[in-house]
């Protein structure tokens, strides 16, 4: 019984070592477990490398990749609202998507693509912006 508690005092100790409430009194030999405990927190990336030249580059890229996919699925939409030929078969996919989501097949309804030639359509600015992969 007095190793259950005292576990579970360097357990609570631990979780709150943190916090500005994190005040105990601990029996003698529980420095290792509380040690064990909380070494399993640790951050392993630094902090500041959030704030490297590479970071932004790569922060900038992936952020103008979702830019220029958001573009192309807009134009996809735009041309389908266009075209009526388009639209119906935009419909066709998506009562088809609904009726496998009803009978609870979920990955082929994922599965199902609702931005058919979206790939294909140019940016806003006219070019195909695909961005080098890092």
């Amino acid at each position: 019984m007095i190793k259950i508690t005292t576990l579970l005092r360097a357990l609570v100790a631990a979780l709150f070592a943190s916090s500005s409430l994190a005040f105990s009194v601990l029996p003698a030999g529980t420095t290792s477990q509380i040690k064990a405990v909380s070494s399993s927190t640790e951050v392993s990336m630094g902090l500041f490398d959030f704030f490297s030249e590479e970071a932004k580059q790569k922060r900038e890229a992936k952020r103008q990749r979702e830019i220029e996919e958001q573009e192309r699925l807009q134009k996809a939409i735009m041309e389908r609202r266009r075209n009526p030929d388009l639209m119906e078969d935009y419909e066709a996919n998506v009562q088809y998507r609904r009726e496998l989501i009803m009978q609870d097949k979920f990955d082929e309804a994922n599965k199902v693509d609702l931005y058919k030639r979206a790939d294909k359509e140019t940016l806003l600015d006219g070019t195909k912006g695909e961005v080098a992969e890092e």
